[in-house]
């Protein structure tokens, strides 16, 4: 699953009115502040999610951020009542004749379940900010290295 996200506009537009080598190093710097983000802000449970994001670049202003993590997006979103679809996830075995598994010290046997889901955590709405919020900081500073 691929998600488009983009910063605000009118905080981009700051970094274009720079000159040019001012303008590239500022948005390098951005991108980099939203990567750090994608790579902190995940909740943490065996941090494969944290570990996994990866940055590139495409073009001078135009950074991929993707993750080979599959559930980043579930995470991200959430899942069944709390998802895009807003239903229960129904399981049921695929191989044996039913479910197992021990909740709340009890074990469990059953033909199939319904769960509720996982309630989302836009960690990468909170990568952007952070990365927005520091963005006439990264303009001082690649005016200041370029000496423009």
């Amino acid at each position: 699953m691929e998600t488009k996200v983009y910063i605000d506009p009118k905080q981009i537009e700051k970094i274009f009115k720079l000159p040019l080598k001012s303008c590239l190093l500022a948005f390098q710097y951005v991108a980099t502040e939203v990567w750090a983000g994608l790579r902190e802000e995940p909740p943490i449970d065996h941090g494969r999610l944290r570990g996994s994001w990866q940055m590139q670049k495409i073009k001078d202003i135009q950074y991929k951020m993707s993750s080979g993590v599959e559930y980043a997006p579930w995470v991200a979103y959430g899942t069944g009542i709390y998802g895009p679809k807003g239903q229960p996830i129904h399981i049921e075995p695929k191989v044996a004749q039913c479910l197992h598994f021990v909740w709340n010290g009890m074990e469990i046997f059953a033909k199939s379940v319904e769960v509720q889901g996982q309630k989302a955590n836009p960690f990468h709405e909170r990568a952007l900010k952070r990365g927005e919020s520091r963005i006439d900081e990264f303009i001082r500073r690649a005016l200041r290295e370029t000496g423009e």
